[in-house]
């Protein structure tokens, strides 16, 4: 078992620069996509809601977005997530236009177009609350990360701290407008839509939520991989300088 995982070790340090950014790209867009997808799923008891699904995954997102600001740096982290928020874009004119076409079984279209076709709200209200927050985590967690880069004694608890503080600020604005443009009650026909109190519960318990997983991930998880991968940028720069590249 012991050599299993030094091997895993092994072909994981193994692994160029490159493969580990497209890895975040992929996974970026991929919890972004799913975010949106679940967030049509209310997750409470009785007739109280407590949060949508899609919350759930924002605090990947969110910890992933921390990793690439400190490794590639704020401008390509913003990149990243105007990437992310294409693909979703893509996706849901995708959803509509085959919503659309013309089919022979109509109790598996109207299945379909029950579960995307109402999408358009909450992607919409998700994209611009993605991006106001997603902004705000970056700009942040990069701004507090530049205050502290001379004090480097203990990587993982200043990367810590950089990463709940923006955390904190960018899930309760993101939550707050995801929630409100998405399920208040205005009226629209055919869209899925929520008593005010389960819309400031939802952030509530969703903004708590997010802190404790994101906490728990950055510690075990994002602080560490964080750490290697700008070891490993560094020392890529250090040998292509060395080779007069």
């Amino acid at each position: 078992m012991k050599k299993h995982f030094e091997k895993l070790k092994l072909n994981i340090n193994a692994l160029p620069l490159d493969a580990w950014f497209t890895a975040f790209v992929a996974l970026s867009v991929l919890f972004l996509v799913l975010m949106n997808l679940f967030a049509m799923r209310p997750i409470g008891f009785g007739d109280f809601m407590l949060t949508n699904a899609g919350l759930l995954l924002i605090a990947p997102v969110l910890v992933l977005q921390n990793v690439i600001t400190e490794v590639w740096g704020k401008k390509t982290a913003l990149k990243v997530t105007l990437f992310a928020i294409s693909c979703q874009i893509f996706i849901v004119l995708l959803s509509e236009l085959i919503i659309i076409l013309p089919t022979n079984n109509p109790a598996a279209a109207d299945n379909f177009a029950s579960i995307f076709g109402s999408q358009w709200r909450i992607v919409s209200a998700s994209i611009i609350a993605f991006a106001i927050g997603s902004l705000l985590n970056i700009l942040v967690f990069a701004k507090i990360r530049e205050k502290s880069q001379n004090k480097q004694g203990n990587y993982k608890w200043l990367y810590l701290v950089a990463a709940f503080i923006s955390t904190v600020v960018a899930q309760f604005i993101d939550s707050t407008i995801f929630n409100v443009l998405a399920f208040a009650q205005i009226g629209l026909v055919n869209t899925f839509e929520l008593p005010w109190v389960n819309i400031w519960t939802s952030i509530g318990v969703g903004t708590t939520l997010q802190l404790l997983l994101e906490t728990t991930l950055v510690v075990a998880i994002a602080a560490h991989l964080a750490k290697f991968l700008k070891k490993k940028k560094e020392e890529s720069t250090a040998n292509a300088d060395a080779r007069g590249i």
